[in-house]
Order: C-alpha cells, then sequence, then structure tokens
C-alpha cells in the first residue's frame, strides 16, 4: 500500500501517465495496491471486532515513528501508506465508535499537516484523505475552512498529480460546504485554475466536480456560464480530436466527453430561469449537436438530445440555426436511434 519505487520514477518521468494508472478501473484489476486496499477493507467489514483496533494501532504507530523522525530519516512512504489505509477505511470509521469521533483530531494531527510536506505523493495524499473525509461533522468549523482552503491551493501545486487529486478533493469540500460564503470569493480563481487542469488531464472525475460546484451555486453561475460552455465545448472537442488520432477512444477519454455534454446540460438547467442567455450560448453548441446528431455522435446521442430540449425549451426563441437540427434527428430516428424515440419526441 506504500509508495514505492515504481511509483516514484512514473511521478518523475511522466506524471500524466501516472495520474492516469491511477484512476483507471481496468489498471486496478492488476494492482498489488488496490488488491490491499480491498483486503484490509473486507477485514474489518467481516472481522472487523477481532482486526480494526490491531490494524488502527500499528496505523498510528507508523504516525508516531514518523512525528518523531528527523525531517531528513521521517518513512514518508510508509507515512503514504497509512493515509491510504485510513481513507480506504473511511465508511467503517465514519460509522464506528470510539473512532467517530477522534476522526477530526486525527485528520488535524496526522493528515493536514501534510498539505505543506516538502514530499508531492505526501500532499497529494492529504489532499485524498481531507475529501473522504470531508462530509464528517467538524466541532470547530475552523478545520474545515483550513482544510478547503488547503485543497483550493492544491490546485496550484507545481506537482500534476497533487493538483488532480486536489480537484477530487475539492467535490467533497463543496458537497459538505455549509456556508457557501467560504467559495463564493474565490469562485472565479477556482474556475480558472480548474480549466486549466482540465486543459492537461481528460478525466470525467474532474467533470463531476464542476457539476457539483454549478449545482451548489444555481443561478449565480450566470455570469461565468458563456466562459463554462466555452471551456467545456473546447474540452469536448479535443476529446473527439484525440479519438480521432487514435482511431479510438479509450475509456476515460470516453466518459470525460460525455461528462463535458453532461456537464453543459447542468449549466443550461441551472441558468433556465435566465433565458437571455441562451442566445449567447448557442453559437458554441451548435456545432456540437450538429456533427452529434449524426452517425458520429451515436455514442453521446441522448446527451445531445438533453441539450438541444434545454436550448430549444428555455430559449425565448428558436433560431433558424436550432430548427436545422430537426431533420438531423428525424434522419437518425429513421435510420438508427429508434432506441431514442422517447428523448427525441421530448
Amino acid at each position: 500500500m506504500c509508495f514505492n519505487d515504481n511509483d516514484e520514477k512514473l511521478w518523475r518521468e511522466d506524471p500524466h501517465e501516472y495520474v492516469r494508472k491511477g484512476y483507471d478501473i481496468i489498471e486496478d484489476l492488476y494492482s498489488p495496491r488496490t488488491a490491499s486496499i480491498d483486503f484490509i477493507t473486507e477485514l474489518v467489514r467481516k472481522r472487523g471486532k477481532e482486526n480494526l483496533q490491531k490494524f488502527l494501532t500499528f496505523i498510528v504507530e507508523v504516525y508516531r515513528r514518523y512525528d518523531e523522525a528527523a525531517p531528513g530519516y521521517k518513512p514518508y512512504r510508509q507515512k503514504d501508506g497509512a493515509l491510504l489505509a485510513v481513507g480506504a477505511l473511511c465508511d467503517k470509521l465514519k460509522q464506528t465508535e470510539p473512532y467517530k469521533s477522534q476522526l477530526e483530531q486525527m485528520l488535524v494531527q496526522h493528515v493536514f499537516p501534510e498539505f505543506r510536506s516538502q514530499v508531492g505523493h505526501l500532499r497529494a495524499k492529504a489532499a485524498w484523505v481531507a475529501g473522504q473525509y470531508a462530509s464528517i461533522n467538524f466541532a470547530d468549523q475552523r478545520n474545515f475552512s483550513a482544510a478547503l482552503h488547503s485543497v483550493v491551493a492544491g490546485l496550484r501545486d507545481p506537482e500534476l498529480p497533487v493538483r488532480v487529486d486536489s480537484v477530487f478533493a475539492l467535490r467533497s469540500f463543496v458537497e459538505a460546504c455549509k456556508d457557501l460564503n467560504e467559495i463564493r470569493p474565490i469562485l472565479p480563481q477556482l474556475l480558472d485554475e480548474f480549466f486549466k487542469l482540465m486543459n492537461e488531464v481528460e478525466n470525467e472525475d474532474l467533470v463531476f466536480t464542476l457539476e457539483t460546484i454549478v449545482d451548489k451555486f444555481g443561478e449565480e453561475m450566470a455570469p461565468y456560464a458563456l466562459g463554462l460552455c466555452q471551456n467545456l465545448a473546447a474540452a469536448f472537442w479535443k476529446c473527439m480530436q484525440s479519438a480521432e488520432a487514435e482511431e479510438d477512444l479509450d475509456e476515460s477519454g470516453a466518459l470525460a466527453a460525455v461528462g463535458c455534454l453532461r456537464a453543459i446540460s447542468t449549466i443550461l438547467e441551472s441558468v433556465s430561469r435566465l433565458p437571455h442567455l441562451f442566445p449567447q450560448v448557442e453559437p458554441i453548441l451548435l456545432p456540437i449537436m450538429q456533427r452529434m446528431l449524426t452517425t458520429d455522435g451515436q455514442e453521446v446521442f441522448e446527451e445531445v438530445l438533453e441539450i438541444v430540449s434545454y436550448m430549444t425549451y428555455f430559449s425565448e426563441t428558436i433560431s433558424l440555426e436550432m430548427w436545422s437540427l430537426w431533420p438531423l434527428m428525424i434522419n437518425a430516428l429513421d435510420d438508427w436511434a429508434i432506441d431514442f424515440f422517447e428523448s427525441n419526441i421530448s
């Protein structure tokens, strides 16, 4: 479960591949680390009374050795493995006393300090673990705020894997945030950093985070709607161009493309009571709708139909350009899209 030499080599030489492998379901099937996590999770789930306390005692010992060691001699990799274990056991620990009531102290003492670690993989792991526990009831809201701002700061980390883990953790913090004033002042900068990362990495979880932000802020996203749609459309075309270049869209790229379209729908829904915005986003989305209502878009046809429905239902008028999509929809229905008949007529 610990960070190892192979991880270090890949982190330094090809951080994009490190990120891809870390979030690839297929890679997980052959990963000893994933197998170890599954074993520990099953062990404490089925035989928790005998083993959970023993395992956590071992983790605490790793923390103790790490804290007592001099800076140049700290067992960084063992600490990484211990954090991974604690994050993987979050569901169990959040439900089981006495551990449940000690989680905030554990985070403050052993996790949050690693946001400032000189070691990149520990900064990444701190962000991931913090996201796993963002939903707990913090007795001191200052601890939640400090963790949130540390995660946001991680979006500007010089190491790509840290930035990626930070944006994934951000989703959990946004969902758990009770006072949006924590995020509202930094929303523009946050979105800028978010799209910089989207330009570097194709991953559907990045888009899930954006959807969560849009859901949370609703109509407050109106000033950013045009820019968001532009960036998501650009990300979608990037996924499609990669597919054409490689003649096949890998799973992460395909999910990222679908995620972009879903996020666009979420944005359109959030501004549905502001019809004046729809003519502004139409030129951005029209090329996507025109191409993806043909056989090129069979994999995303349903998502595109949803965008079409928002653009026609919530807009004050239906433009001639939007009407030009109708023959494409009918041709698709007549040729290969009969399974989408219900979506088509709605």
